[in-house]
């Protein structure tokens, strides 16, 4: 519990900077205010998928909504190991397809492809191998990891201050390691490799 309260106190200055950006004028003003060019087109709260335990940040919307590109923050506890883990994300998002109607304000997203880059803050990650070991004995960075995966999601248009719909959605995922450890072990099953996450998001 202390874990997620602390999580969410680091998000509240993010995502609190977000919603004014995005707010409009006081309700006696005449004229609509502009969105600031920084302002982002959605709010992200994740639990899972690779991208920490809770993930949350800012979602921009491109070509009509079919891209999207999230930037999340992450946070793992610390459980058992020495120290939490902290990560950045860059997330891209992908909708081939139109949403259905689904009647009463309900939409569906058939199918939510993404690839993401996330970079680990702590102390026994690297962006480097040190001279200790061989010229190319490890091909991967430590502290970046590549992600990937596809979902679906439901979602309900709103009128609620600033935002217009908040969506639902799930999605399974993978990552680099973990593919290649899957490629040389065929003892590792694809379910082995596989990873879920739900997510909600706010559209402004």
């Amino acid at each position: 519990m202390k874990a997620i309260i602390k999580y969410l106190l680091l998000l509240l200055p993010l995502l609190g900077a977000a919603y004014t950006a995005n707010a409009g004028t006081l309700p006696d003003s005449t004229d609509t205010e502009k969105r600031k060019w920084y302002a982002p087109d959605a709010l992200t709260l994740q639990y899972a998928g690779n991208l920490g335990m809770f993930s949350g940040g800012v979602n921009y919307s491109f070509v009509h909504d079919k891209l999207n590109a999230e930037f999340l923050y992450g946070y793992i506890p610390r459980f058992d190991a020495e120290e939490a883990l902290h990560l950045l994300s860059f997330k891209g998002i992908y909708k081939p397809f139109k949403k259905v109607e689904l009647g009463n304000d309900y939409t569906l997203t058939p199918l939510r492809t993404n690839l993401a880059v996330s970079y680990h803050f702590r102390s026994q990650f690297s962006s480097s191998w040190d001279s200790s070991y061989p010229e190319n004995y490890y091909w991967w960075i430590s502290s970046f990891r590549l992600t990937g995966g596809l979902g679906t999601a439901i979602n309900k248009r709103i009128d609620v201050g600033n935002f217009k719909e908040i969506s639902l959605y799930g999605e399974v995922g993978t990552y680099d390691l973990i593919v290649t450890s899957a490629v040389k072990d065929k003892t590792v099953t694809a379910w082995d490799i596989m990873s879920f996450g739900i997510g909600t998001s706010l559209s402004f």
